[in-house]
Parts: C-alpha cells; sequence; structure tokens
C-alpha cells in the first residue's frame, strides 16, 4: 500500500474546478464493458463531488458548488442514461445543486476527472463500475456518512497520511514469452515474439534509466522463462507504481492486420484479481474484520483501473504518432499479468508479426527505439506530477508500516 492513493473506494469522490456559477450545457453516456462514463459538460468549470447511496433505492449523486441546468434537447432537467445508469434528473432547488441518477445495478464510483474543453465545454467525468452488493451498501452513503468509514479504516489500518514523494518511480518492464515460450514465430525474418520483445524491453529499460527519474524492474532481461504469475509477483514485491508488458501480436488468417493495441484488464480480470488478493490471504489480516480487508481491496481495485484506464489513453495517443494503431480505442482482456489487484498495468501489443511491415518495423533497431520514445513519453505524461518543482497532484496517500502484510 505505499503508492496507495485514498479516494474511499468511491463512497466520495471530489472534483476539483472553479466556484462560479455556471450553466451546464451538456450530458452524455459511454457504455463501456467495465464501466459507464458520465461526461457533463458545461460553460464553465465546475466544484463537484459524487457518491453513491443505497436507500431507499439504488442512485448515483453528482453534486455542485453552484450550476444551473441549461440543456436544449432536456428542457424538463429529466433524461435516460444508459448501462449502469437509468432515469437521470437535475435538481437545481436542493442546498447544492444536483444530478440524482438510478443505478442499473451495484456500482462504485471511479476517480474522476475534470478536463479543459477541447472544442466544447469543460467536462465533469465520473466513471461507475459494477461491484457487489455487499460492497456497494458498505461504500455507499451520504457524505457527512465517510467520516464512519475513515474511522472503521483508522481503527484497524496503521496507516499514516503523507503526500507521495515520487522520488523514483517504479516501473516493471514485462517482455512477453522467452526462453522455451518463444511466442509468435517470426515470418519476415529476424527474431521470434519473445525476441521482439526482449529487445524493445531493453531499450525502454535504458530510456527510463537515462531520465533518473525511475527505478525499473524487469521481469526478465535475458531469453529465459518466467511463469505468468512470478512476473505478478516481481511487481508485487517491487510495490510498483506501474506494470507494462510488451507483446507483438499475430494472426492466424490473414496478413493484413497491422498496427498497436493497448489493453487494461476486463470485468473478468477484476474479478479473478479480487478473488486472489481475499483467497491468497495478502489482505487478509486475522486482526481486523473481513470488511475492511474487503474495502481495502475495492480501494485498490479502484485506483488500479483508474490509472490504468488513463495510462492507455496517453499511450494510444503518444504511439499514434509513430506507428499504425491496429485499435485506437480502449481495449480490455482477462491477461494474467494484469490481474494483480494494486499495481496499475497494462498489455501493449507492439504491432503484428504476421504483418510484413510491421515486422520490419519490430525487428529494426531505430524503428523499436522511436516506438519505445513514444513509450517514455506516455509514462512521462502519466507521472508529471512527479519531480520538478516539488508540486504533486495528487490525492494523499497512505504509507503503512506494515505494508509486507497488507500487500
Amino acid at each position: 500500500m505505499r503508492r496507495f492513493f485514498v479516494n474511499l473506494g468511491g463512497s466520495l469522490c471530489l472534483i476539483s474546478g472553479g466556484a462560479q456559477a455556471s450553466d451546464i450545457t451538456s450530458i452524455r453516456f459511454g457504455d463501456h464493458e467495465t464501466y459507464t462514463r458520465i461526461v457533463i459538460e458545461s460553460e464553465q468549470p465546475l466544484n463537484a463531488r459524487a457518491f453513491t447511496l443505497a436507500e431507499p433505492v439504488s442512485r448515483l449523486v453528482v453534486s455542485f458548488e453552484v450550476a444551473r441546468w441549461n440543456v436544449g434537447r432536456l428542457p424538463d432537467a429529466v433524461g435516460q442514461g444508459s448501462g449502469l445508469i437509468g432515469e437521470f434528473r437535475f435538481d437545481g432547488e436542493a442546498d447544492a445543486p444536483r444530478l440524482v441518477l438510478a443505478l442499473n445495478a451495484p456500482a462504485r464510483v471511479q476517480e474522476p476527472m475534470a478536463l479543459a474543453p477541447n472544442g466544447g465545454g469543460y467536462r465533469t467525468v465520473v466513471d461507475v463500475a459494477r461491484t457487489s452488493q455487499a460492497v456497494f451498501q458498505q461504500l455507499s452513503g451520504f457524505p457527512d456518512q465517510v467520516t464512519d468509514l475513515t474511522r472503521l479504516l483508522a481503527e484497524h489500518v496503521d496507516v499514516s497520511i503523507t503526500l507521495p514523494t515520487c522520488e523514483a518511480v517504479r516501473v516493471v518492464i514485462d517482455p512477453g514469452h522467452g526462453g522455451h515460450d518463444p511466442g509468435a514465430p517470426a515470418r519476415f525474418g529476424g527474431g521470434d515474439e519473445a525476441d521482439v520483445n526482449l529487445a524493445a524491453g531493453l531499450v525502454l529499460r535504458d530510456l527510463l534509466n537515462a531520465s533518473g527519474r525511475y527505478k525499473v524492474i524487469m521481469t526478465r532481461d535475458r531469453d529465459e522463462f518466467v511463469d505468468l504469475w512470478d512476473r505478478v509477483d516481481i511487481a508485487r514485491e517491487a510495490e510498483a507504481d506501474f506494470f507494462i508488458s510488451l507483446h507483438a501480436d499475430a494472426s492466424a488468417k490473414s496478413s493484413r492486420p497491422r498496427g498497436a493495441t493497448v489493453y487494461s484488464m476486463n470485468s473478468t480480470a477484476v474479478n479473478r484479481a479480487r478473488t486472489r488478493a481475499i483467497r491468497g490471504g495478502d489482505w487478509v489480516d486475522p486482526d481486523r474484520p473481513e470488511d475492511v480487508s474487503r474495502i481495502l481491496v475495492e480501494m485498490s481495485l479502484n485506483h488500479k483501473e483508474s490509472q490504468s484506464e488513463l495510462f492507455s489513453e496517453t499511450l494510444r495517443a503518444e504511439v499514434g504518432r509513430v506507428q499504425t494503431l491496429w485499435r485506437d480505442q480502449a481495449m480490455r482482456a482477462n491477461f494474467a499479468v494484469l490481474t494483480d489487484a494494486s499495481v496499475p498495468a497494462v498489455l501493449f501489443e507492439m504491432g503484428f508479426m504476421t504483418n510484413r511491415e510491421d515486422a520490419r518495423r519490430l525487428n529494426s533497431a531505430a524503428e523499436r527505439r522511436r516506438l519505445m520514445q513514444s513509450v517514455t513519453a506516455a509514462i512521462d505524461s502519466h507521472f508529471a506530477h512527479c519531480g520538478g518543482d516539488g508540486s504533486d497532484a495528487h490525492p494523499l496517500a497512505p504509507n503503512s508500516a506494515n505494508a509486507s502484510s497488507m500487500r
């Protein structure tokens, strides 16, 4: 839990913005495999907080310091969402103006975002992800009830609240395959997938080390086989801040598919991570209630999912400058190396071994370096809050005195 950022698992999430009275001009929804995204557009930035309520009916509340409803297509301030969100309404007469959104299933609030205009207005982004009924009940309540959860955690978790120093971001690079597992075979000359992955991983290691900002850990730095779960354990034991697994794709039917793809964990992987965390005993402490352990797991998964998805977006943007993208959208999968409960992680398919042009690029030292420079740029951007003038944009992080027993 060394760098485990607290937002109370979604019970109460603050979204920083301005304090000016602003018109809400649009609301839209994106239904994804593991979560539903709500985008609230406004003329000026908003101060907002998002939380879930279980009684008398399940709902999400997004409360604003000041806001007015001015959505032309919904003049009655009532509409229908999608995915996890049912009917919603805007209540401008409450002490704090608020959106009240019905939930179609138990859900938790993921880490929210406030985004500057990009061809439109200011955006307040709230993601809600499926969770169990038990966890939903634990994490739901009005903001003044959050102190009860904080007190419960404080009674059973030995943590002190300090700002993260970010003196050395710990990045684990995982070159996929190796040893007796060569991965996709070479079809157009050069090495097999395992060779390409390792060559790219070593370049990325050198680029990150050269910056002086990172502590780099390799799951392998030679042609050897490393078990999938051992790769996960390496990241956990290093208390990594980020894990990136490098691979090269292959198509069984055609040589036409080409380009890079970025994957984060899907709902099945999230469930696997949750089960492994509890059953494996790493998060279980006989001296604290099981509910507390489960809350800690949900908080950690919440942080992992949001950070992995944010990095995926950044990586796609950077890679797209130098390489064709096979899938220029959020992709999710049930890859074993992504199923730790705490370390943000992505799997990066760098291109297709079965495509002549991709294979040429993957086997070119110059092109590999160019691609890994784009990965480095994405990592630099994702951890831009570390270093520099010492300021830090992240929320407070608990540093556990007994982290090894809680990981």
